[in-house]
């Protein structure tokens, strides 16, 4: 009894794959999956402006100018003039 089961659900198992196919069910799918693999990622709203960065790492840190630079993405001149253009006020 339990294996002529098997050998029904089996076919209409397969009998529904069929059907699904041929309205276009496994297409739409694969379009969904292609879609989605060709998404730009999205850019991090929440990440910090590399200038507003080092500009708060340089006012409440002690942090040589060097880890500066890299925490914010910026090179070390650009952290050096920042420094600067804090110190006088602009």
């Amino acid at each position: 009894m339990s294996d002529a089961w098997v050998d029904a659900d089996k076919v209409r198992l397969d009998a529904a794959l069929e059907e699904a196919r041929q309205r276009g069910l496994d297409e739409d799918e694969r379009r969904k999956a292609a879609a989605a693999a060709n998404r730009v990622p999205r850019r991090n709203n929440r990440k910090r402006d590399p200038d507003s960065h080092a500009r708060v790492l340089l006012s409440e840190t002690s942090l040589p100018l060097e880890e500066i630079s890299v925490l914010a993405g910026l090179d070390v001149y650009e952290v050096v003039a920042l420094k600067l253009k804090m110190r006088r006020g602009g």
